[in-house]
């Protein structure tokens, strides 16, 4: 089974590098996409979790991501985006509603609400030092931005509380990695739809966005997937 999960995942990275470097079209962008849907998928029924709220909210969330990835070059309400956005934000409200499926949320996790805040407040500071103009779209980004951040909180905490040593340190770590390489490549998203940004320089190297941002995003997706496994 998980044999046939790497195949995937080769899959994803042979459409991803398609996507980049030889075909940028919306059907090679939904191709590339298919992967982590199917793996999903394809994982919940060899594993026979046709009644894990788990498996089918991850499910439901990686649909809602695929939507995603054609909707959001649409407008909608003058807003640049939107029908993405929302779709996106769903799919970070069913994610967010598996971690707390898998390890209940309890009185005690109000403590989540700090780093939370830690991390909006730093992308509004980022937003505001490099100058990014949101326009009509800045209240909806807003919204997002809270969903997302919380989705990456409680994903690293279902990741933490569920690991017992073994192979699901391993699942664990796996599912860590997927929800930070989402928010990243969303980050990258915003510098190019909102910034037009097309390249981030560092010190020595220059690096293309896009690139950046497909290995990010269809990894993320590709390892939140597996997380059906734990």
């Amino acid at each position: 089974m998980e044999y046939i999960y790497i195949l995937f995942l080769i899959a994803d990275a042979f459409l991803a590098y398609r996507f980049m470097y030889k075909d940028g079209s919306m059907k090679q962008k939904l191709l590339t996409s298919l992967p982590f849907v199917i793996s999903g998928i394809y994982l919940t029924i060899v594993m026979g979790l046709y009644n894990s709220a788990y498996s089918l909210l991850i499910v439901a969330g990686l649909i809602a991501s695929f939507i995603g990835d054609w909707v959001l070059r649409f407008d909608l309400f003058g807003m640049k985006g939107l029908p993405g956005i929302i779709a996106f934000a769903l799919a970070h409200i069913l994610y967010i509603s598996a971690f707390s499926v898998r390890v209940p949320l309890t009185i005690k996790d109000l403590w989540l609400i700090v780093p939370w805040a830690v991390m909006l407040s730093l992308e509004i500071f980022a937003k505001k030092k490099m100058n990014i103009n949101l326009g009509a779209t800045a209240p909806a980004v807003l919204v997002y931005a809270m969903i997302i951040d919380a989705m990456v909180l409680l994903g690293i905490r279902a990741a933490v509380l569920t690991m017992n040593g073994g192979i699901s340190v391993l699942r664990s770590i796996v599912l860590i990695a997927g929800v930070i390489m989402f928010i990243i490549s969303d980050a990258g998203v915003c510098l190019m739809m909102f910034d037009g940004r097309k390249e981030i320089k560092t010190n020595k190297k220059t690096y293309k966005l896009n690139s950046f941002n497909v290995v990010t995003y269809y990894g993320g997706q590709m390892l939140i997937a597996a997380s059906v496994l734990v």
